[in-house]
């Protein structure tokens, strides 16, 4: 655990702040493996997936870059450190399985501006109490949250999360060598992918409360970025669409609601730009199908609309060639994930 210390192909203002969130995909080095022993990378596999990553900076230039699937931060801390990014933050780490197999990759953060401080975000007993869930509930991957000084913004909260996959919570309580019949195979992915869901948004609900109690003592600017592993707007992820309240009484009224509310960025650029036949790009593919994973959540600072605004969203891209158009020799190693990236720019 540990916090240390352009060009552009977009169009900027004098102050243009750009976010990326970057799924690395089993970002491990050698003789590392994740999940099995064969799970390691060559010198040249591995040379490739870092030529990548340095192709996308070299491009793009963020400012912030969230990460997520990370097992080997030191190694991605060292890769970043020539490129301009002085401050780096990770506050887990990855579980062994046996010598030099590890499953559960972590989040980082990675920063051209200082990084204030950096915590692991637990989830609050209490809380899961109130969601009628066992106390002892745990994020699938613990969240990072970082308070980071950012110039003409200040003191800005950031969020790093990679909350639960769909993929099915699967308990094998068969007996050895005993084949499973279809009626129990049903059963276990039908109970298996709902236990995935409930951990998902418990995860979001969690956030979110984490998120609102922090925007009720300081008046910080927030924002979210990572793989969210389903639709922003799905039920499961209702905690970060809450768009009002059953009764609001005047005692309640310290702050408006809005100072409260999360605003996905692609929304917020839309409306900047005037546009509404924008067909927004998948950031996954699975069997040829794409969906939307990965997100940037920004507050109420950022949204142009709001009286509170300071900044907004002035561009938007989603680096996605790996996926859609990839080349043998610099994309096979890369990320199952497009890039999303926003450029933020003050209010005139």
């Amino acid at each position: 655990m540990f916090a240390t210390n352009s060009k552009s192909s977009y169009a900027h203002s004098a102050f243009g702040l750009k976010l990326a969130t970057i799924n690395l995909f089993n970002f491990i080095e050698p003789p590392g493996a994740f999940y099995e022993f064969s799970n390691i990378y060559s010198e040249d596999q591995w040379r490739q997936k870092r030529a990548w990553l340095n192709r996308y900076i070299g491009s793009y230039q963020p400012d912030i870059i969230a990460f997520q699937e990370v097992f080997s931060a030191s190694a991605l801390k060292s890769l970043l450190e020539p490129l301009g990014y002085r401050f780096f933050a990770v506050v887990d780490e990855p579980e062994p399985l046996q010598e030099y197999i590890y499953k559960s990759p972590v989040v980082c953060l990675a920063s051209r501006y200082p990084i204030l401080s950096a915590l692991p975000l637990q989830a609050e007993p209490e809380v899961s109490a109130r969601m009628g869930i066992q106390q002892d509930f745990e994020y699938s991957r613990l969240p990072l949250f970082a308070t980071l000084e950012l110039p003409s913004l200040g003191q800005t909260d950031i969020y790093v999360v990679h909350l639960k996959s769909k993929r099915p919570i699967l308990e094998d309580n068969s007996e050895e060598n005993e084949p499973k019949k279809l009626a129990q195979s049903m059963q276990a992915e039908m109970t298996g992918s709902w236990a995935s869901a409930i951990q998902r948004g418990s995860e979001a609900c969690h956030l979110m409360n984490s998120i609102i109690e922090r925007r009720s003592h300081t008046n910080n600017p927030a924002i979210v970025m990572g793989d969210f592993n389903d639709d922003l707007r799905s039920e499961v992820l209702r905690a970060f669409h809450v768009s009002g309240l059953r009764s609001i009484t005047d005692d309640m009224a310290e702050m408006p609601l809005s100072h409260y509310q999360l605003h996905d960025s692609w929304d917020l650029y839309i409306k900047n730009i005037g546009e509404t036949g924008m067909v927004r790009p998948a950031t996954h593919y699975f069997h040829a199908k794409g969906s939307i994973l990965d997100y940037i959540l920004l507050s109420s600072e950022f949204n142009s609309a709001d009286p509170a605004s300071l900044a907004e969203v002035g561009d938007f891209h989603c680096e996605d060639t790996h996926l859609v158009n990839p080349k043998f020799d610099q994309d096979t190693y890369s990320s199952d994930h497009a890039i999303v990236s926003v450029t933020i720019s003050l209010r005139q």
